[in-house]
């Protein structure tokens, strides 16, 4: 007789993924914590939130995110998450949208850069300045809107007509002297300015070229009735391509088109984005791989609305048939300012904008040389050719008329000692008081009031 015997076979017990998925996210969760605390306990923390000089809140603060008709940001625009509103315009591209602030700049009623109201009527014994430009005139990456070139330029005029009154024999009298040994003194005083209320408006918009700074005068500015006119400007003429008449909003056309990033492709950028922002991989790059924390890139072509990719010098023009047609269409534009100025009897004071490879390379502080080294190869020497073409091109525009006058910056900041620059053309708070005292200087030679000869009524 057979005894059955029934074999039982264990059954392998299941693993359990739980535990190991709960492990790959909460260690570097954990650690990502444990960094955050000890970069704060160190004080390393802002070093490792600083994407460039100015920060990555001042950098998106300044940067433009274009509206559409309904007032809401355009879907599909590269870029376009900046905190700074402008909206689409048919005569002048695109316009700040009025009634904005941010802890950098205020926006007025009017779409400029003023803390004020601007009327269409003046005051009584007011001279108004306008300043037109691109992103340096508006003061890009600037702390705020009295650290602006317009602001600078506004407060000496106001203190020249304060010391004027409170120490007039500092100044030249408004009848010369009898005796001839007397005049020679007179004359060698600094000359006296007409006592009025000076007001500098600052109308620049950030990535304007000369196109958009020409309908603007006609469109708008004009309207407030400047007495005289800044126009400070080059360098978009510069990486704008020929068949474009003035800068626009970008990538708008080929949103019409309905070309978009696929969903995809937004996936990827937002991962990205948030796994370059971790604690714990900038302190890897920065105390591990010893990398150099880095510029923000963006920062470099912020608001340069010609260059959404590559370096800079990819967008300088490539031969010399486009070189000429920029410098053309730059010219054309300025003609057409000056023949405003001759037609309406305004003065007119043309600045070609100062720029990075002016400054002596020895006198560059660290900043200023990161920035020079992402500009590409042949970005130096193609700028500046470039530079003397349109130096050349506003010389006969300005020539064309008594009321103009060109003011060549490209090299003021050649010797600066500290930083001048905070991107290839956006200049620091202090550079800015630089520039303002050349144009007040210059405004004061042309409203210096001409002492009488003794006798003359």
């Amino acid at each position: 007789m057979y005894t059955r015997h029934r074999r039982w076979k264990r059954k392998p017990k299941r693993r359990s993924w739980l535990p190991v998925v709960l492990l790959l996210i909460g260690v570097p969760f954990g650690l990502e914590l444990l960094t955050r605390a000890v970069t704060h306990a160190a004080g390393i923390n802002e070093q490792l939130t600083a994407d460039s000089p100015a920060g990555t809140e001042r950098v998106e603060a300044y940067r433009l995110r274009f509206l559409g008709s309904d007032r809401q940001p355009y879907e599909g625009i590269p870029n376009n998450h900046g905190e700074l509103l402008a909206a689409r315009s048919p005569l002048m591209g695109y316009q700040l949208l009025p009634n904005q602030e941010s802890p950098f700049w205020t926006i007025n009623e009017q779409g400029f850069r003023e803390s004020e109201p601007v009327t269409p009527e003046k005051a009584e014994g007011e001279v108004r300045i306008f300043v037109l430009g691109g992103s340096a005139a508006f003061g890009q990456l600037n702390s705020s809107n009295e650290a602006t070139l317009a602001s600078h330029l506004e407060k000496l005029l106001t203190d020249r007509v304060a010391d004027q009154r409170a120490n007039s024999n500092r100044y030249q009298p408004a009848t010369l002297p009898f005796r001839a040994d007397q005049v020679g003194e007179a004359l060698a005083l600094p000359p006296r300015i007409p006592d009025r209320q000076y007001r500098v408006i600052n109308a620049a918009v950030p990535g304007y070229a000369s196109g958009n700074e020409l309908a603007l005068l006609m469109q708008h500015v004009s309207n407030y009735s400047p007495d005289i006119l800044i126009v400070l400007n080059s360098y978009q003429d510069l990486l704008l391509p020929s068949e474009q008449a003035a800068t626009d909003i970008p990538g708008l056309d080929a949103l019409v088109r309905g070309e978009r990033e696929s969903p995809l492709q937004q996936v990827q950028t937002s991962i990205g984005d948030w796994f370059n922002q971790l604690y714990t991989v900038r302190v890897v790059d920065r105390y591990v791989l010893q990398g150099d924390m880095p510029e923000d890139e963006s920062a470099i072509t912020l608001n340069l609305l010609t260059s959404p990719e590559g370096t800079l010098d990819q967008y300088l023009p490539a031969d010399e048939t486009e070189l000429d047609q920029r410098v053309a269409r730059y010219q054309e534009n300025l003609l057409q300012m000056v023949r405003w100025s001759s037609a309406t009897q305004k003065r007119l004071l043309i600045g070609l904008q100062p720029e990075i490879t002016g400054r002596s390379t020895e006198a560059m502080p660290p900043e200023e040389s990161a920035i020079l080294t992402k500009l590409g190869n042949g970005y130096g020497d193609r700028l500046q050719t470039g530079y003397n073409r349109l130096t050349s091109a506003a010389e006969q525009a300005a020539a064309a008329s008594a009321n103009a006058r060109l003011l060549n910056f490209y090299n003021l900041y050649e010797t600066y000692e500290g930083q001048a620059f905070q991107s290839p053309t956006s200049l620091t708070d202090e550079a800015n008081r630089v520039m303002a005292s050349r144009f007040f200087e210059a405004i004061v030679g042309d409203l210096a009031i001409e002492p009488r000869p003794f006798g003359a009524e």
